[in-house]
């Protein structure tokens, strides 16, 4: 019988994660290959199943992948393994081959010692319910014990030709300077396959995977991890940096002031790409109010939404939106490509963008006066943070009319004034803030209202926030 307890703080909302050798082992690796085999099977009525494997280029990788196909082929799964790959070829093999499941092996932009699973069933995210689900069954068992097939697959020319697509006839490309910083994550093989078919004068950092990470941690969203990437912008006087996490899902952008674009903001130009305004476009709910009203002003309809590229994958399914982004550079592309997170496609369609002689730097000028905080992340462990989140909606409730309060994802309060979130992480332990006034004033008084409010449940960030 194969029976197995997994260490309960790995099965995430939005994905399997743990530290290897301390709360994730290989033998949970071949159990989540079994377990989630069976799930697949189920659904699909235990016809012939098969499964895309992949994984990213951490040290670790390789062996969890290796007892995760072995678990699969022992629940009677056939696997198509397509190599080491980032996460977005992965959900574009799903797609290709129109496979039952995909999983791929990630610990995305965690330190090291991390790594984890993302999956899919039927090109559906599976995740949230599905992963606690996945824990009961391997807590109670099964006898089953097969033997599936295992096959290799290189889906590399396939998927070039479908992401350049966007640029298949760029012309006013061929003067603009790019760096390309792929963090010694797994994007450096395909990103050096691009360089060469794309009309731009390129230059790509730290191509080679190494699941060390020598030169930074590939986090695009954390300034410090940028540095080399700006100082090439700089020497070379680029037009544009481009900057990817581990695994590839999520995007950085420096312009040619050397500045990081923020998430929300880099989402709010590339909703510009889209031409259908049937369907809302979806901005997390850590995306700025003054995002919102600059698509608004272009007559799209905008929707906020839960953070998580799970949760968003799963919305534009159910709304049929053909655009969304998060705050954290994860970016949805449904108009033309597939609906999920991919860093590499977006930078194509940013690049489609400039093509079409879109104005970033008048574009950004929209935002100059804004007065806010990034996204702040302040400690806080697992069995507190979401009691602390509960607490103050009654707190809030009681000072603002439901009109202003948005509890779809912690807490969110939408003024004239301005705007602010305190959620807890879904991914790590802290809580996150965010923080936007419409004149510095206002942002000085927010900000001073949601020191009061996370002092009140004993927790002091008013360092961080200055005020």
């Amino acid at each position: 019988m194969y029976k197995h307890n997994f260490h309960p703080s790995i099965l995430r909302e939005y994905d399997i994660r743990g530290i290897i050798n301390e709360t994730l082992f290989e033998k949970d690796a071949f159990m989540i290959g079994y377990f989630f085999g069976l799930i697949c099977k189920e659904k699909n009525l235990n016809n012939e199943t098969n499964i895309v494997i992949s994984m990213d280029g951490r040290l670790s990788s390789a062996d969890l992948k290796k007892q995760t196909i072995s678990g699969l082929t022992k629940s009677g799964c056939n696997v198509i393994d397509i190599g080491l790959n980032p996460t977005p070829i992965l959900y574009f093999g799903s797609h290709y081959l129109n496979a039952d499941g995909a999983i791929q092996i990630t610990g995305s932009h965690n330190p090291k010692n991390y790594n984890g699973f993302k999956m899919m069933i039927n090109n559906e995210s599976f995740f949230g319910k599905d992963i606690q689900k996945l824990g009961v069954k391997a807590k109670s068992g099964s006898n089953i014990n097969m033997n599936g097939s295992i096959e290799s697959l290189d889906l590399d020319e396939k998927y070039l030709e479908k992401i350049l697509m966007p640029l298949a006839n760029a012309k006013n490309l061929k003067d603009k300077k790019i760096i390309w910083d792929c963090g010694n994550g797994a994007t450096g093989d395909i990103i050096n396959k691009i360089v060469k078919l794309i009309p731009c004068e390129n230059t790509v950092l730290y191509s080679e995977i190494d699941g060390n990470f020598p030169n930074h941690h590939p986090d695009p969203s954390n300034e410090s991890n940028l540095i080399k990437l700006k100082q090439e912008v700089k020497r070379q006087n680029a037009d544009f940096g481009f900057a990817f996490d581990g695994d590839g899902d999520r995007v950085g952008v420096v312009n040619n002031k050397l500045e990081l674009i923020a998430g929300d903001i880099l989402t709010t130009f590339l909703a510009q790409s889209i031409s259908e305004k049937k369907y809302p476009i979806i901005l997390d709910v850590k995306s700025s109010q003054k995002c919102k009203q600059f698509l608004e002003n272009l007559d799209y309809e905008v929707l906020i939404w839960k953070t998580g590229h799970s949760h968003i994958k799963t919305k534009m399914k159910k709304i049929k939106s053909q655009f969304a982004g998060e705050m954290s550079g994860h970016i949805f592309f449904g108009d033309k490509y597939y609906g999920y997170d991919d860093a590499i496609y977006s930078s194509m369609r940013f690049l489609a963008l400039i093509e079409e002689n879109y104005k970033l730097d008048e574009f950004l000028n929209y935002f100059k006066n804004n007065f806010s905080t990034p996204e702040i992340k302040i400690k806080c462990s697992d069995d507190k943070k979401f009691s602390v989140i509960e607490n103050l909606k009654l707190k809030i409730q009681d000072k603002y009319a439901t009109k202003y309060c948005n509890f779809i994802d912690g807490i969110r309060i939408d003024l004239d004034v301005g705007w602010f979130l305190i959620r807890a992480s879904n991914t790590e332990n802290s809580l996150i803030l965010r923080i936007d006034g419409n004149t510095k004033e206002n942002f000085v008084n927010l900000s001073k209202e949601v020191d009061a409010l996370l002092k009140s449940e004993k927790i002091i960030v008013n360092d961080i926030l200055q005020v």
